[in-house]
């Protein structure tokens, strides 16, 4: 499968905004353009003179720094999830179209249907051979036709 220059450029360009946005603290959002933006946590900030702990001042929120790591790793499980289906896709010999994939902290779940058992175990190979993945949940199931 070959991609356009145009397209590779704007694949690159969206995988910095993501990686970038990550590195941030911030997520990424569509407007309705299409346009990819930085959403940021805007809260409210305490008033200069109150200190920790008096009658006011908000507790420090940590779900920020949670939501971080969740968008991360959110984001790592997309780019396992893209690796495996273009190299599904350029697996020569394998129909893959009916194969679908899934990814949770590097955990891929495969389901769909293939032809062939030798096409079942291919794609398994292909799957288990891509960097990132820590376990595949075999859900693939072989065409009776």
């Amino acid at each position: 499968m070959q991609f356009s220059l145009t397209t590779a450029r704007a694949l690159r360009r969206a995988w910095l905004a993501a990686a970038l946005a990550a590195a941030a603290g911030s997520a990424l959002a569509l407007d309705k353009s299409g346009l990819i933006f930085a959403a940021t946590d805007n809260a409210p900030v305490a008033p200069v003179n109150s200190a920790p702990g008096m009658p006011g001042r908000p507790d420090p929120d940590t779900s920020a720094v949670t939501g971080v790591g969740e968008a991360r790793q959110s984001i790592e499980d997309s780019a396992i999830t893209t690796k495996i289906k273009t190299r599904l896709l350029g697996t020569k010999d394998l129909k893959s179209t009916g194969i679908h994939v899934k990814t949770q902290q590097g955990a891929v779940e495969v389901s769909g249907t293939v032809p062939t058992q030798q096409q079942h175990d291919l794609a398994l190979k292909t799957i288990r051979s891509v960097e990132g993945v820590t376990s595949v949940n075999d859900n693939l199931k072989v065409s009776t036709r």
